[in-house]
């Protein structure tokens, strides 16, 4: 919660219960809680939650505009609970659906970030047109936020509040697509005021750094790894998180928003998409390297979730990689088509507890099989976190409690998922020893 929202709940509160108090307070409380509203909305944004909190200042400015009141004590006691029913209803909103904050846990740096579109002078592939809401003859384009380490100081800013299009409202876009079912539009509207620590403009440090790339899995979104590719800005990288165009749950790009369609079922082949996912990190990689950064490109260790864990080793098959990270990887399709899983460098694999346990069996093998079936004398680790599922290495927590309740999320606290992945995130990219926590347990293949 901000200033705002504990000022209107203060304020709101105060009004419904007015009789008991003077007057002069009373029209004190009232024009501190319309010039409250009025900031909010300038300062912070609107919040729908807030609708009930919002009526409730109206019509007691109503009410004293026209010097209007109940005379009899049954009405007076109704009203009384019906705003003290408004006020509770807006409170469970306010729980339910939070504001998410995205701030560095720790970390030597403050963090910049640039937002950048690579257009790419060549087609869509079929692998992304097939699966999306992608012109076939459209060329590719792809958003890239680059997260990096300052020494100038940052404060939390609204980063997608002027987008052209709400975060929020894709994500219930896509959902409505791709789940076939009807959620009101705006009920994750707020979800563009969500803030970032983060600077925009700002200087990097003078050092010559190394580089993390990270690529998020099907029907995934950049966005819902800024908290993980924060801190590790924070900690002394250039984070390079590329949007999949087509494969993204959503791109928004000048000429409109693309739509992941929901199912990998419409294309022929997942190791295509993930090709192509390869594919995009080569020509973004190559793309940044003709620009400014005072970034080491023979330093480069790479990080996927799910889909995303398959597309790096793609990559690092055909380009130098010092460390792979594989949140929750989707490993089975690459096994089935060659027959085996080759380790590459330094490589640490995380697991959600339900993909420890089996979960997502392809025809022959299990994730988990994949891991075990590995025999390699390079370093290679296996851990898997307690409580979780397999949106528990994305924001998707961030949201509200109750995705705890669904089946994309574990039990496990969004905060204590977080700083988890944080520390096995470093620990992985320092090549350092990974201690047992209490969400974080070894995997003994």
């Amino acid at each position: 919660m901000d200033f705002f929202d504990i000022a209107l709940l203060l304020i709101t509160f105060e009004l419904i219960f007015h009789r008991f108090i003077s007057e002069k307070v009373f029209l004190y409380s009232l024009y501190l809680g319309v010039v409250t509203v009025l900031a909010q909305f300038f300062a912070v944004g609107y919040k729908w939650q807030y609708m009930p909190l919002y009526f409730i200042i109206i019509i007691f400015s109503i009410k004293y505009t026209f010097q209007f009141a109940l005379s009899n004590k049954v009405l007076k006691f109704f009203s009384m609970m019906f705003f003290l029913i408004l006020f509770f209803l807006s409170g469970i909103l306010i729980y339910f659906l939070p504001v998410p904050e995205f701030s560095n846990e720790n970390g030597e740096y403050s963090v910049g970030i640039q937002q950048i579109i690579i257009d790419l002078d060549k087609e869509n592939p079929n692998a992304f047109v097939e699966i999306s809401t992608l012109d076939p003859k459209s060329k590719r384009s792809l958003p890239v936020d680059i997260y990096y380490p300052s020494n100038e100081s940052t404060e939390p800013i609204q980063l997608v509040r002027s987008s052209q299009s709400n975060w929020g409202q894709s994500v219930v876009k896509y959902l409505n697509r791709a789940w076939e079912i009807a959620i009101p539009e705006f009920i994750l509207n707020h979800l563009q005021l969500s803030s970032f620590n983060v600077g925009v403009e700002i200087e990097p440090v003078s050092n010559t750094l190394p580089i993390l790339v990270y690529s998020h899995g099907w029907a995934g979104e950049k966005i819902f790894a800024a908290d993980q590719l924060m801190n590790l800005a924070a900690n002394g990288y250039y984070v390079i998180a590329i949007d999949h165009t087509g494969l993204a749950m959503f791109s928004d790009l000048p000429t409109g928003t693309v739509f992941n369609t929901g199912s990998y079922e419409q294309s022929s082949d997942v190791v295509e998409v993930m090709d192509a996912m390869a594919t995009d990190i080569e020509d973004t990689i190559k793309f940044l390297q003709d620009k400014d950064f005072n970034a080491d490109f023979n330093n480069i260790s790479v990080m996927g979730h799910s889909t995303g864990a398959g597309a790096i080793h793609l990559y690092c098959l055909e380009n130098n990689c010092k460390t792979l990270i594989f949140q929750d990887p989707f490993l089975t399709p690459i096994y089935e088509k060659y027959g085996s899983f080759e380790v590459l460098n330094n490589s640490y694999f995380i697991y959600s507890e339900d993909w420890d346990s089996g979960y997502l069996d392809s025809e022959d093998i299990t994730e988990i099989g994949v891991f075990n079936s590995i025999k390699s004398d390079k370093i290679y680790v296996g851990y898997y976190l307690s409580d979780s599922k397999h949106y528990d290495f994305v924001a998707f927590g961030s949201v509200s409690p109750l995705t705890s309740y669904t089946f994309l999320k574990g039990s496990i606290d969004y905060k204590d998922s977080v700083t988890t992945n944080n520390y096995f995130n470093l620990q992985a990219i320092k090549n350092v020893s990974i201690q047992e926590t209490a969400f974080l347990h070894k995997i003994n293949n």
